[in-house]
């Protein structure tokens, strides 16, 4: 039987939730009856991409150097010209494109190859949180134009789809909504000596500690969780906050942290691939986003049996239930994300519960 050939489009593969969910999928579709590809582009940080990490192992990549995150009309022709090359040298079934770079060439480019099936996943829209109002109204335009290129559109959730609509993207006929997961039993598997790490990390078994995972960009609100640890130390001074990943603001929140005088009580540490280890040397996982698509890193807190106190954005309140798995709190409130944090704190009973209600959730 020969084998459906399809060809996702990313514009990079790095830490995050749109990547690490591709990744995935891709893996398990390779072992099945489907010739999967994965046409990438280039990423503007080194210290975030997974190309040279085991996660990309044996999955099939093509590289297309001249496709890059931001906007450059000459560079981006000339991803638009080495996507339509390498799709009409393929003939592929199926083009599967994923967020709005990769999206706007990627969908363009499979049209004029013919290509009979188009689907385009937005792993979360950028029109709230990202942009200002006239970068946001340009990428909306954008969506608008190609939409009609799609055979589908694929949303993180039903709230998504609305979004989309409200602007005018697409026709509702057009979309359906996936939820994003993880291989729970793998990451449930991955145990860590957690009095270990917290002696690796300078931590005693009195100290309380929160976790953020993710990319350090300005959307995950983290200057947001500073002050709101800031302020909780106040009160509690054996709070600390473990922050894993890389990205463009690191230099800025270190600064910041020494600057609002907690750096003895944050902790940078970099991309980690035993994020798995760490949550489990933890006591609340926090989300500061002011959006997010799903939020995988939530589930992975939840399989870890963490609390979440996480901002009410996007598809959070899909994963985490206000009062019984975790505490939400509105974007941009560095306050109400500290009155949340020290109502975790001081209730050890109540973390307990809100972990276990997670994990069984």
């Amino acid at each position: 039987m020969r084998k459906l050939r399809i060809l996702n489009i990313m514009t990079r593969l790095e830490q995050g939730g749109a990547p690490l969910a591709l990744l995935e999928t891709v893996r398990r579709m390779t072992r099945k009856d489907f010739e999967v590809e994965i046409a990438v582009g280039k990423s503007s940080d080194p210290d975030l991409e997974l190309l040279d990490t085991p996660l990309v192992r044996g999955v099939n990549l093509i590289n297309i150097d001249s496709m890059r995150r931001n906007i450059h009309p000459v560079r981006d022709l000339k991803a638009l010209w080495q996507l339509y090359k390498v799709i009409r040298s393929k003939r592929y079934h199926l083009v599967h494109t994923h967020t709005s770079k990769a999206g706007l060439l990627g969908r363009i480019a499979a049209r004029f190859c013919g290509v009979p099936v188009i689907i385009h996943s937005s792993h979360g829209t950028v029109l709230e949180g990202y942009f200002g109002v006239f970068a946001t109204q340009f990428f909306a335009t954008l969506e608008r134009l190609c939409a009609p290129l799609s055979n589908l559109l694929i949303c993180l959730t039903p709230a998504e789809i609305n979004q989309c609509l409200e602007v005018r993207i697409g026709k509702r006929k057009q979309y359906t909504y996936i939820f994003n997961g993880i291989d729970i039993e793998d990451f449930e598997n991955r145990h860590g000596d957690r009095e270990g790490i917290r002696r690796m990390l300078g931590l005693s078994a009195e100290d309380i500690v929160c976790i953020i995972v993710g990319r350090l960009v300005p959307v995950k609100g983290h200057t947001d969780l500073l002050l709101a640890i800031q302020d909780t130390l106040q009160r509690h001074p054996n709070v600390h906050l473990l922050i894993a990943g890389e990205g463009e603001l690191r230099e800025e929140l270190e600064a910041a942290s020494t600057r609002l005088a907690i750096a003895s009580n944050v902790h940078f540490l970099g991309w980690r691939e035993d994020t798995a280890e760490l949550l489990g040397a933890s006591d609340v996982f926090v989300l500061s986003s002011h959006n997010e698509g799903l939020g995988l890193v939530l589930i992975e807190a939840m399989t870890k049996h963490l609390p979440v106190v996480a901002t009410d954005v996007g598809g959070v309140t899909h994963v985490v239930e206000h009062d019984r798995t975790g505490l939400l709190v509105p974007p941009h409130s560095p306050k109400l994300l500290s009155v949340a944090l020290e109502d975790l704190v001081v209730n050890p009973q109540k973390r307990h519960r809100m972990g276990e209600a997670g994990y069984e959730r």
